[in-house]
């Protein structure tokens, strides 16, 4: 992972080369375009201080002018080509035609002016390489405080990063001193206004956290309460059993004994649910689910219980109804409204399931003919260890919680009501149906 102080170091001197580079550039552009004019203007004033007599010698001639930057001088006169130069050159330019042109030849291009001088002709030329040559010299010569200046600029970057960078620091010092239990906020004092939503959201994470850690306490604190009843009486029967006592109260004990195992173990078995739902990752792949056959099986599973019970468990309106979610959710979710709508039925009731459609979503109902809740304790039903009170019987408080849970995993929305018939009427809503 590149660090941000290597990254901004890595582009802002980027940046820096990358200017120096066009500076250069324009600088060398505007030396060759001063060069050029410069040198065409020296080319018209020798053009303009020459001159051939009629027997062919030269007049206002610098025999030095022309020497360090490759001239050529021809003159026509009378039909007659007179070359006044010191070196000589393989190949010359033709006559050009008047004023300034450029000629290209094997020995390399030129740049000619040509001017009429009395009867006679006057023709300048210049190798356009001598030109650039001079231009790259000028260029070079401001080359040197450029590239000073961008070595002065370098070190200011360094600096500079280092400086802005620092409230990071200190904040990555706060976080490393931090003690992994420490759930309390980071200190955004001095943090950069561009580092506030990332400490907020880092906050925000830590709350979420803290709030679940809460959670877990409490969920472990009230299981531990929950589970020492059970175990109590379990201690207090095999004491009973253990003393000499008539049939009858061995009897009786022996049937509060396995009463107490068997509300512990439903107990275990619904933190174990619990757990398992808490411990579901919303990544966990989904598969297509068909809400009527599951209701059928989880009815056949029932089934049994609510037979020792004097319960009617059956189907009233079913619909196929295809949606996508984790099987094992779904399983604990309907286990749990049938246990708790067949646990709080009296003996002779009945509890129906139905599975349809409304509005897109499939719709899971499970209808009892118990007493119902009291309106004002259906918002805490779902607590988790929150039992109403006066229910008159010995649940956990885990049941709703748990299929809460499982409806929270399955992405469905769980509604509990009073049917005007009395009993209560649970509704789970998928968000969608397949199919």
């Amino acid at each position: 992972m590149t660090g941000i102080r290597r990254r901004l170091l890595i582009l802002l001197g980027v940046l820096i080369v990358a200017i120096s580079a066009v500076q250069f550039a324009v600088s060398f552009t505007a030396a060759l375009s001063q060069t050029n004019r410069l040198f065409d203007e020296q080319m018209q004033q020798i053009a303009h201080s020459l001159r051939l007599s009629k027997d062919g010698a030269v007049f206002g001639a610098d025999q030095d002018f022309h020497t360090d930057f490759d001239l050529v001088i021809q003159m026509w006169h009378a039909g007659q080509v007179t070359v006044y130069q010191e070196r000589q050159h393989r190949m010359l330019p033709l006559r050009a035609p008047f004023g300034y042109s450029n000629a290209t030849l094997e020995n390399g291009e030129w740049r000619v002016y040509a001017v009429q001088r009395g009867d006679g002709m006057v023709q300048v030329a210049q190798k356009l390489a001598a030109r650039r040559a001079e231009a790259i010299k000028l260029a070079l010569l401001t080359l040197w405080p450029m590239l000073l200046l961008s070595l002065v600029l370098l070190a200011a970057m360094v600096w500079t990063v280092t400086v802005a960078l620092r409230p990071l620091e200190a904040v990555r010092a706060q976080i490393a001193r931090r003690d992994a239990a420490a759930l309390d906020p980071v200190d955004m004092r001095g943090a950069p206004a561009e580092v506030a939503p990332l400490l907020d959201a880092l906050n925000g994470l830590l709350a979420r956290v803290a709030d679940n850690i809460g959670l877990q306490r409490q969920f472990v604190a009230d299981a531990a309460h929950e589970l020492r009843s059970p175990l109590t009486v379990l201690r207090m029967q095999i004491q009973m059993l253990g003393r000499e006592q008539p049939e009858a109260q061995r009897q009786a004990s022996l049937a509060a004994l396995t009463a107490a195992i068997a509300r512990s173990s439903r107990l275990a078995e619904q933190l174990l649910g619990l757990a398992h739902q808490d411990a579901l990752s919303e990544s966990s792949p989904t598969e297509t689910i068909e809400l009527t056959a599951f209701a059928a099986d989880a009815i056949a599973e029932m089934a049994p219980f609510a037979a020792t019970r004097q319960i009617d468990l059956n189907f009233l309106d079913t619909m196929p109804a295809q949606v996508s979610g984790h099987a094992d959710s779904l399983m604990i979710l309907l286990r749990n409204l049938l246990d708790n709508a067949v646990r709080y039925t009296p003996p002779g009731g009945a509890v129906s399931i139905a599975v349809g459609r409304h509005d897109g979503c499939g719709v899971l109902t499970i209808a009892d003919s118990g007493p119902g809740i009291p309106e004002a304790e259906l918002p805490r039903v779902t607590d988790r260890f929150y039992r109403v009170p006066g229910s008159g019987d010995s649940g956990s408080g885990l049941g709703l919680a748990i299929v809460l849970a499982a409806a929270s995993h399955l992405g469905a929305r769980l509604e509990l009501r009073n049917s005007s018939s009395g009993g209560l009427v649970a509704k789970v809503l998928f968000p969608t149906v397949l199919g």
